[in-house]
């Protein structure tokens, strides 16, 4: 059942009387250089890689975690189910993030 909501009920900036928006990117959105770019700039460098409820498939962001592991860093995997990119990681938590992230953070502080 499609919702239907009236324009003049969602939201509103009180500046300039816009509609307010998430700051996502919306499926079909081009992603802001410089988002890309920054991200990057943390990949080049990061020693650990966290991947955390993704699907895996949804580009450019499926590419981060496979492309950190090719250079040797620790990718670990939080979700309920395998994904395209498991395999790249190398450990993968099956399950829910909020049972299975708590454990893990709990054996490394052990």
């Amino acid at each position: 059942m499609d919702s239907k909501i009236a324009i003049k009920e969602l939201p509103h900036c009180v500046k300039c009387h816009g509609l307010l928006r998430p700051h996502v990117v919306w499926f079909g959105e081009p992603l802001d250089p410089s988002v890309l770019e920054a991200a990057q700039t943390e990949l080049d460098k990061c020693d650990l890689c966290l991947v955390i409820g993704t699907s895996s498939i949804v580009y450019p962001a499926a590419m981060f975690a496979p492309q950190v592991a090719s250079r040797g860093v620790p990718v670990a995997e939080f979700n309920i189910e395998s994904t395209p990119g498991t395999h790249h990681f190398g450990f993968h938590f099956e399950g829910g993030c909020v049972s299975t992230l708590p454990q893990a953070i709990r054996a490394v502080k052990n």
